[in-house]
């Protein structure tokens, strides 16, 4: 799912996005990486600002951030934890090079089995 808007001038697209876990399943992303592969294609085509949240279920070892960051893709925070049951990172928000982080966190929640991540960000001019 993606949206578009502009924010003081500046074009944003926003992608929303939810990978199966293979991991839970005894497999792995990157052997079964045809759903990394279609979000790759779409990145690629982004010629704006654009930031892509989710959750990405990728266990350690498999590649999906840096198959993502040959895109010019980059994610706001890697070494936080972001799902209860395991101390894995599977919740992201990737930024391309029209962004600038200025923070990010991960905050704990009882809402859910995954913390919330939150990041800001400023327009590269």
């Amino acid at each position: 799912m993606a949206a578009e808007t502009e924010i003081e001038g500046q074009r944003l697209k926003v992608i929303n996005t939810h990978l199966q876990a293979f991991f839970m399943i005894n497999a792995s992303s990157n052997d079964h990486h045809t759903q990394r592969d279609r979000v790759e294609i779409e990145l690629r085509k982004c010629e704006s600002a654009t930031l892509m949240g989710g959750d990405f279920n990728c266990a350690p070892g498999e590649t999906l951030i840096e198959q993502f960051r040959r895109t010019g893709f980059q994610t706001s925070q890697d070494t936080r934890p972001t799902w209860k049951r395991m101390p894995f990172v599977i919740d992201h928000i990737f930024y391309n090079r029209f962004l600038r982080l200025e923070n990010c966190c991960v905050i704990p929640t009882v809402a859910s089995d995954h913390h919330a991540v939150r990041a800001e960000f400023s327009f590269v001019m």
